[in-house]
């Protein structure tokens, strides 16, 4: 019997809608093109030094061969100030992890968005005699009850955009391939419950050129591959986005200092958490990050978004 694994979506960087179609459908797609030849050379160059300072991981979630640059928002002012904040990635975000929500305040009604968050960015640099991870979820942080939304015959079912809490993107800055460990996923899966066990026959593998990125929500399985080459390594760097209101995987508040915070773009900032989660969360003496961090002094409390104000 001929096996016919699923196949991932190649899209344009242009088309936007595109790229949240395919998502939307498989959980996941590759964007062509992403990132140009110099930017990427310049971030590989710029996490090189943390990546040959790593140490081997001791535990299950990385394989020994794999090098890490953490704080990936910190330590590359390239991928900051150009991936990070790039409108592409940015309007994905706005589509499946940004939370929009209703509520009477007295008699008024007032709406609120949270915006989308960086929960950890990272550098993967896989070497030679790596295992491949076993197939998972990155929502697992989350505690996220995923709930059956495979279609039926009568046209029920779907996914729920905003039923997602987390979306990755990973940008390729060498050739992934199957054999020097590309991420194997299982497109479709975004869609299972909890139950529903995966396979490693059902997962295909996402090669990419230099400078594709990977997109795939927090929903869907998917596993680091195995490199079974003698002397590649597989590079890719990764931002991985969560709500708002939620707690972040990578504590990026300890790992920068203010000063180097205080340096960086309003994006970037805002991306990584620096701003507010509309209306109330992550005040500081109630002050906003920002003031905090800056010094600002005063005595001009107030609430924090202005539709909770009296109309």
């Amino acid at each position: 019997m001929t096996v016919t694994l699923p196949t991932i979506q190649r899209l344009e960087r242009s088309d936007t809608e595109g790229v949240i179609n395919a998502i939307i459908k498989d959980g996941c797609c590759v964007v062509k093109g992403f990132a140009d030849a110099n930017t990427i050379s310049t971030v590989n160059r710029e996490v090189q030094p943390y990546l040959e300072a790593d140490k081997p991981w001791k535990g299950d979630l990385f394989p020994p061969e794999t090098r890490r640059c953490p704080n990936l928002v910190g330590r590359s002012p390239t991928a900051r100030d150009t991936w990070f904040v790039d409108p592409l990635i940015r309007a994905v975000n706005a589509t499946f992890i940004d939370k929009t929500t209703s509520n009477y305040y007295g008699e008024t009604k007032h709406t609120y968005t949270s915006e989308a968050v960086c929960t950890i960015a990272l550098t993967f640099d896989i070497g030679p005699g790596a295992q491949a991870q076993r197939l998972h979820r990155d929502d697992k942080n989350y505690h996220v009850d995923h709930t059956d939304q495979t279609p039926t015959p009568q046209g029920g079912g779907g996914y729920r955009v905003g039923s997602d809490v987390l979306i990755g993107f990973l940008i390729a800055g060498v050739p992934t391939t199957y054999e020097n460990g590309a991420t194997l996923a299982i497109p479709g899966s975004h869609l299972w419950d909890n139950e529903r066990v995966p396979h490693l026959h059902e997962a295909t593998h996402a090669a990419l050129e230099p400078g594709d990125m990977w997109i795939m929500l927090g929903s869907l399985y998917h596993a680091g591959g195995a490199n079974m080459t003698q002397n590649e390594r597989r590079v890719v760097h990764g931002f991985f986005f969560t709500r708002g209101y939620m707690r972040q995987e990578e504590n990026a508040y300890l790992a920068n200092s203010p000063e180097e915070v205080l340096s960086w773009t309003p994006e970037a900032q805002k991306a990584m958490g620096y701003t507010l989660s509309s209306p109330n969360i992550g005040a500081v003496l109630f002050r906003t990050p920002l003031d905090y961090l800056s010094g600002r002094q005063g005595d001009d409390f107030g609430d924090f978004d202005p539709s909770q104000e009296k109309k």
